[in-house]
């Protein structure tokens, strides 16, 4: 018998066409996903919430199996494509909403547009639930929006970002009506502390959520007074439709929260990953996101910003009109606010009706702080509203929009390098802080006046001594300077927690050569108040300090005090004067300190900074200053 070579490759030829021919649909795409490698494909990591928390190996941060088709799927992509795709290809349930092309629209539609797979091929999947949840969404656009900080919140500190989705017939007028995306920690407590401590160190459950967006104004702007920014995007109605597709697939889902990394802005940039493939904006904070630096790379992507619009809170319009009015129209209004039926016949007609208005915003204002009665003060409100119809209609003026928004500001991050002279020794020092803001930071873009420093490290190296100090770590710093007017009166107050040198010798007393480490903690409270000119903010404190170290007497000492200061905001830099004047116990002497510092802001992101810093005590005295360039990143 002689073999045929060229018989044998047919027949082989012929029982693989055959094979493929008679496979089943699903080992068709089975074996072309395998060729497209779409299990390692970046868009189906996003979809699977696919991370890299350890070398090279792909881990999902959801923690539930619902969230899964395959019992692996946390842990291996491929697994958990074949089995979506088998799924995909499956009878019908009894249960139309069980169907996975129902319970995972986004990666249905995603797998059917890589493998070409049309409807005809699955088995019928009409979708009841999420199909009324998408109709009764109504998506048409989607809008960034970023609250200002809010300090007296640790979750919002630095400011917080939702995704709200307008409807094709709202209107800017409308807008309250449409629906807002938001991503928060699921908690309970009013413990400030607790809350901080869960909220960094992962302690809490993150979940979406879907609410009209009015509540989140009233809650933002009316509540908590935080001035909202408003980015309309320009995704097309199919992406923002996928979006939304894979926030269904994130219903009843937890995800670990942090403040500082897996938060609100996070987590919403995956959102719009989703919605607009080949968007991979994660991967630029692989340790922390600060909601205002995922705003600006959100605005990074190519066309992505359509139109911006500023939300003034209603203190701020409060303050606004405030200032705009004279002192007895102020007055007046305080005393309408209380009783409408305050003479105003002292007033012209139209300061008259400039008092009502006032009184009108500012027991509103009152109204929404809770700090009047809920009973009595309605109708109170409408009483104010009926005497100012009474006279003619004017257009009011509202709060004008900042010249540079929270997008244009400097950016988080910052590193200053300098050199300067102190103690009677030279020297060069860093200053890296990963997050967020002070006082000699230009306040575009910014809360004027709210400074939140965050892991701050300042290390110096004495040229003559050779030595390598730690100058100073800050945990966290906080100055909040509220400006008060003739309505408002809130109190500004600053807290502080880290370690840093003082100027004492081996036995704790004051030197003018010398310093050694001591940890601290240390705040104040106190007024703030704007001068004639909208530049100047400056403040005065009852302040007090608790320090530790081995080189002071009995290992510890305490000063209280006072603290005074000024800021200055220009258009070419800042400028920030700080005394203090604290008596200590284990000296029972004042202990005085002058900071004078100024920064040349060259651009948004580059500045000169220069500091002078002087202490004294009794007769004795000693001063440093430093000169540093300022690199915003």
């Amino acid at each position: 018998m002689t073999f045929n070579l060229s018989r044998l490759v047919c027949a082989i030829g012929i029982l693989a066409y055959s094979s493929l021919s008679f496979a089943s649909p699903t080992d068709n795409r089975l074996i072309k996903a395998k060729e497209q490698h779409l299990a390692s494909h970046p868009y189906w990591q996003i979809l699977l919430r696919y991370e890299k928390p350890q070398g090279d190996k792909l881990i999902s941060s959801v923690e539930q199996p619902s969230f899964f088709v395959s019992p692996d799927g946390k842990t291996n992509a491929e697994a958990e494509l074949t089995a979506t795709l088998e799924s995909l290809f499956a009878a019908a349930p009894t249960k139309a909403d069980d169907a996975i092309a129902c319970r995972f629209p986004a990666r249905a539609a995603w797998l059917r547009q890589q493998l070409n797979i049309t409807e005809s091929d699955l088995a019928s999947a009409n979708c009841p639930a999420f199909s009324t949840w998408l109709k009764g969404i109504n998506s048409h656009e989607a809008t960034l929006v970023f609250a200002a900080d809010y300090v007296n919140n640790p979750s919002s500190m630095f400011g917080h970002t939702l995704l709200r989705i307008d409807a094709p017939d709202q209107t800017e007028e409308t807008r309250l009506l449409a629906y807002a995306v938001n991503y928060a920690a699921q908690t309970n407590t009013s413990n400030g502390l607790e809350f901080a401590y869960k909220g960094l160190s992962g302690g809490y459950a993150g979940a979406f959520s879907v609410l009209p967006y009015y509540e989140k104004v009233k809650e933002y702007n009316d509540f908590e007074n935080r001035d909202l920014w408003e980015y309309q995007l320009n995704l097309t109605p199919d992406e923002i439709k996928q979006g939304l597709a894979h926030l269904w697939e994130m219903k009843g889902i937890n995800l670990p929260y942090y403040f500082l990394a897996s938060n609100c802005s996070y987590q919403l940039l995956g959102l719009l990953e989703a919605a607009r493939p080949n968007t991979y904006m994660r991967r630029d904070f692989p340790v922390y996101a600060i909601p205002t630096d995922t705003l600006r790379r959100v605005l990074e992507e190519k066309n992505i910003l359509k139109k911006i619009v500023y939300r003034p809170a209603n203190g701020t319009a409060l303050a606004f009109h405030a200032q705009k009015n004279s002192p007895t129209i102020n007055q007046t209004a305080k005393q309408l606010a209380d009783n409408p039926e305050f003479s105003v016949d002292a007033l012209t007609a139209t300061e008259q009706a400039q008092a009502y208005e006032m009184a009108y915003d500012y027991l509103y204002y009152l109204f929404l702080a809770h700090e009047v009665d809920k009973n009595s003060t309605p109708p109170k409100l409408r009483n104010l509203l009926v005497k100012r119809s009474r006279y003619p209609a004017a257009e009011r003026a509202s709060p004008p929009r900042p010249l540079i928004d929270p997008a244009q500001s400097h950016n988080t991050s910052r590193f200053v390098w300098g050199a300067g002279y102190g103690q009677d020794e030279p020297f060069v020092s860093v200053d890296y802080r990963p997050a967020y803001h002070d006082l000699l930071d230009s306040d575009d873009g910014y809360r004027r006046g709210a400074a939140i420093d965050f892991l701050r490290l300042q290390l110096r190296y004495q040229t003559e001594s050779q030595q390598l100090k730690l100058q100073r770590f800050t945990f966290v710093s906080i100055d909040s300077l509220a400006p008060r007017n003739d309505f408002q009166k809130p109190l500004s107050w600053a807290f502080a927690l880290g370690s840093q040198q003082a100027a004492v010798d081996h036995y704790g007393t004051f030197s003018t050569t010398e310093q050694h480490g001591v940890a601290f903690i240390e705040g104040g409270a106190g007024i703030s108040s704007k001068l004639n000119t909208e530049d100047w903010l400056c403040y005065g404190f009852l302040q007090g300090h608790l320090q530790a170290g081995n080189h002071l007497d009995d290992g510890w000492r305490v000063g209280l005090g006072s603290r005074l200061g000024c800021r200055q905001q220009s258009s070419v830099g800042q400028i920030l004067v700080d005394v203090q004047s604290l008596y200590h116990q284990d000296s029972n002497q004042f202990l005085n300190s002058v900071n004078l510092g100024y920064q040349w802001q060259i651009t948004p992101n580059n500045a000169i900074r220069l500091n002078v810093h002087i202490e004294q005590q009794q007769q004795t005295h000693w001063q440093s200053g430093e000169l540093g360039w300022v690199r915003y990143f």
